[in-house]
């Protein structure tokens, strides 16, 4: 079962999902055409618990987005009591940002330290699925996706912008480690593939490249055609807690999955 199927990463791992595995989608609202599909609200303890007793799936690969803390805490907490009555593993995609962005080189064993609302509730998701007696529960942290197909956030803003002629603006001090969705669905499918015991624990998937969100943007104008005069930098502003310069290593996932993301819309 993959949750938030219809999402811009559901949407790579239906697109990139392996022969020999047999997908259920798991949605809220939107059915996907392309695979047995189940529609509920992953905020619903009883409604989880139904539809995974029901499917009896070997793995759950939790890909679902949402920025509230129902929506992480409370859902990852039902996904993951779901699995364990069903016998269930799971492979929970969590983020980059359960960290501050001021360590340098922070390994796959490091300890959270979110500053923001969304890496803390992301944290704690994350401590759900260590401490569940789930078979092979993994934690995989996900820098920022790129996709040009379907369209990620940044590159829909920037076109949209575009087409009315109007700038986009984007922080130059705030450095990420973007990789393509092709990229990082392929490396969730190898984990995913993994054995229970080889499985288990934290894996990192970064890009190979620490980039401004403004010079991130800047590809996406070239890939897009556009004038990169619509793509200005701005500083972030004052009294704003982001994580400023995340740089994880994905040391496990080179070593154990052949983890090689190309750079970014190149």
């Amino acid at each position: 079962m993959v949750t938030g199927a219809s999402g811009l990463l559901g949407t790579w791992l239906r697109k990139t999902i392996p022969s020999d595995v047999d997908l259920v989608s798991v949605t809220h609202r939107t059915a996907v055409p392309d695979s047995r599909c189940v529609s509920i609200d992953l905020r619903d303890a009883q409604a989880v618990a139904a539809a995974v007793a029901a499917v009896r799936p070997e793995l759950i690969v939790h890909a679902a987005v949402a920025m509230d803390e129902a929506s992480i805490v409370g859902a990852t907490r039902n996904v993951v009591n779901a699995a364990t009555a069903a016998g269930a593993g799971i492979v929970h995609v969590s983020t980059d940002a359960v960290f501050s962005g001021t360590r340098r080189s922070v390994s796959e064993g490091a300890t959270p330290d979110p500053v923001w609302d969304y890496g803390r509730w992301k944290a704690r998701a994350e401590d759900v699925v260590l401490a569940s007696p789930v078979a092979g529960g993994c934690i995989v942290r996900l820098p920022l996706v790129v996709t040009l197909d379907p369209e990620d956030r940044a590159v829909e803003r920037i076109r949209t912008h575009a087409a009315a002629g109007n700038a986009t603006r984007w922080f130059d001090d705030e450095i990420r480690q973007p990789a393509m969705a092709s990229d990082i669905t392929e490396g969730l499918w190898r984990i995913a593939g993994l054995p229970t015991n080889r499985r288990a624990g934290t894996w990192h998937l970064m890009g190979t490249e620490s980039l401004s969100r403004y010079e991130i943007a800047c590809r996406v104008a070239k890939a897009l055609r556009l004038d990169r005069a619509l793509v200005e930098p701005e500083p972030t502003p004052p009294g704003l807690v982001r994580p400023r310069h995340l740089d994880l290593l994905a040391s496990r996932a080179a070593a154990e999955i052949g983890w090689t993301p190309r750079p970014i819309l190149s």
